[in-house]
């Protein structure tokens, strides 16, 4: 096994010639949280095996017991941004555009992708996994796009795969921050199959008996076979699939006109549903300011290209991790733990409008990922 900083690579011989490319983040005691490192680590790695004839497919799963990936190393962009009060959060422009040009290689990667989202997805983590070719959940999995919470935006494609989600559900996951299940992964489109948690290893073995050879649409299909296959047998218990039950009401609140009067709705809701009610105290507490970006920036996303989306998140993290909120969200959330953060705004109608046009002005004459064309 080849180990470099937080990413492990290891080729697994097949039997008729070449590897199955296993990609792991290895950085369990922070839930494999990605870092600057891990993600220039990834492209490059990527770019290898994408280039690598012998190299069959992928298979980016997580170390350690608790999840895939819990997302970006937040501590660590805020820490970026602090350093330089009103310019260039360096580190942490460098970080999204390695990010995101992973994140695109994955949608785009010519060959199959396999991802095992097991434990915690969330942020970043579900950005990577939504764009591998076979995106597997198990029966402990549990995802969420919480940054709401912490004052800055869903990303890493999110405008791309929440537009794609059943009716509003796209939104409503973005407003509220509120945690999906396997079954609410497969019904938004989020993943592909639910496996048992504890099956990893010998999924993989499996996977290394299959028939590969050079053509990757056959390899794909082999492989879209053998796990609809493996789903079969195992018959992971899915449990509720709150957002389907729930999508009435979703589309009902979310298809208000205008952020305002979405936001209203949510808060004031009083029902006995408790993921329902989860979803609302989760919108209540997050920035109101990341609310009227979060709507702004699914209207827009809905007339672009994925590597536009890529694009324009690129332009909104380097604006919007040089803003207060998002130092305020990370403190609350993070450091001190009260989650108490003391936002600028207390309500969508106090946002000026201004400010949300500002995160989308780019903040260079040359947008970093103009080089992935």
């Amino acid at each position: 096994m080849q180990v470099e900083y937080a990413v492990c690579l290891e080729r697994h011989p097949l039997p008729a010639g070449g590897y199955l490319a296993q990609l792991t983040l290895n950085a369990p005691a922070r839930m494999n949280a990605l870092t600057l490192e891990i993600v220039t680590l990834l492209r490059r790695l990527l770019v290898e095996l994408r280039d690598d004839t012998e190299a069959v497919a992928v298979f980016l799963d997580g170390a350690g017991s608790r999840g895939f990936c819990v997302g970006a190393d937040a501590l660590r962009m805020r820490a970026s941004a602090l350093a330089n009060p009103g310019g260039a959060a360096v580190e942490a422009e460098a970080f999204f555009a390695h990010e995101y040009a992973v994140a695109y290689l994955i949608h785009t990667f010519p060959k199959p992708v396999i991802c095992w989202g097991s434990g915690i997805v969330m942020g970043a983590g579900l950005g990577l996994m939504v764009g591998a070719s076979h995106r597997i959940v198990t029966d402990a999995s549990r995802l969420a796009m919480p940054e709401i919470s912490i004052g800055l935006f869903p990303n890493v494609g999110a405008s791309w795969f929440l537009g794609q989600m059943p009716g509003r559900c796209g939104l409503f996951s973005a407003l509220t921050g509120v945690e999906l299940s396997a079954a609410d992964a497969l019904y938004a489109g989020l993943a592909d199959y639910c496996l048992t948690d504890s099956s990893k290893n010998q999924v993989l073995r499996k996977l290394l008996l299959l028939e590969w050879c050079d053509d990757p649409q056959w390899n794909a299909q082999c492989l879209t076979e053998c796990l609809t296959d493996i789903e079969a047998e195992q018959g992971a218990e899915l449990g509720a699939a709150s957002l389907k039950d729930c999508r009435g009401w979703i589309d009902d609140v979310c298809s208000q006109a205008g952020i305002g009067s979405i936001s209203n709705k949510l808060r004031q809701y009083r029902g006995a549903n408790r993921w329902l009610c989860n979803a609302a105290q989760g919108h209540a507490r997050g920035a109101a300011s990341t609310a009227k970006l979060i709507f702004r920036q699914l209207e827009t996303g809905r007339n672009l290209g994925l590597l536009e989306i890529f694009r324009m998140e690129l332009v909104m993290s380097a604006n919007r991790v040089r803003d207060p909120e998002f130092a305020e969200g990370v403190r609350a959330r993070l450091i001190d733990r009260d989650r108490d953060p003391h936002w600028c705004y207390r309500s969508i109608d106090e946002v000026p409008e201004l400010e949300v046009d500002a995160m989308f002005k780019s903040p260079w004459a040359v947008n970093p990922l103009d080089e992935l064309i």
